[in-house]
């Protein structure tokens, strides 16, 4: 299945949410393909270095470059770099796609042609959002976007959660009332391991080692989410 991680509002940690949710779900034996769709690399420079990213971009020559397969045992696609259109970004997405049992793109922070096209190539979409007053009214967009596109909205993702804050409790609320249908019940909260694990290149499951934290804890819920929904909706994946 191809899910595209969608919100078009920024900082609302959708690269960290594709990173660790793809390692989650590799780590369950499944086939994970991740899509840099952003043109600023987020995800490339998330769990490569610099330098190699750089050169990627040199070597951009107006054609797809080669999967890349990650020590982490995730593969990765690298769109960033690439102009193309709508229709060309999404086949070469879909051609990709084949080999994988599942494939999380990490789309840029507005509606641009690169996530209009990661939607057309998608079955379903996952949605990080913060829980504060922009983010949340504009779930209403992204929904309505979903829904004209005839997508599967795989769930409603709360990220950067930070329980001291008064706005985050209540808009965290407001979320799991007002979109009970799509609401993950899996809190990412605030945490400095995800800063510090991409200092590094790697995911924060890499960086921490065994030790328990709150955040991870929270993706390998989602990832856990994931596999069971599409357990659930089989014809999704034979869409």
């Amino acid at each position: 299945m191809i899910i595209a991680v969608i919100n078009n509002k920024g900082g609302v940690g959708k690269t960290t949410t594709t990173v660790h949710v793809a390692y989650a779900l590799a780590q369950q034996g499944k086939r994970v393909l991740c899509v840099d769709m952003d043109g600023q690399a987020n995800f490339l420079l998330h769990v490569f270095p610099p330098n190699l990213v750089y050169e990627l971009r040199e070597r951009q020559n107006g054609k797809p470059l080669p999967i890349m397969s990650h020590e982490n045992g995730v593969d990765v696609l690298p769109l960033s770099y690439l102009q193309a259109s709508q229709n060309q970004y999404a086949k070469i997405i879909r051609d990709a796609a084949k080999g994988y049992d599942i494939t999380l793109i990490d789309c840029p922070p507005s509606l641009e042609v690169r996530t209009l096209a990661s939607l057309d190539a998608a079955q379903g979409v996952l949605i990080p959002t913060e829980p504060e007053n922009l983010s949340y009214k504009g779930l209403v967009t992204l929904l309505r976007l979903c829904d004209e596109r005839s997508l599967a909205v795989i769930g409603i993702l709360v990220t950067r959660f930070d329980k001291k804050k008064t706005a985050h409790n209540i808009y965290l609320r407001e979320i799991a009332t007002s979109y009970a249908p799509y609401f993950i019940d899996s809190i990412v909260p605030s945490s400095a391991i995800f800063s510090s694990a991409s200092a590094m290149y790697q995911t924060g499951y890499e960086w921490n080692g065994k030790k328990a934290n709150p955040a991870l804890d929270a993706y390998t819920k989602v990832a856990n989410y994931i596999t069971n929904y599409l357990e659930r909706n089989t014809q999704i994946l034979q869409g």
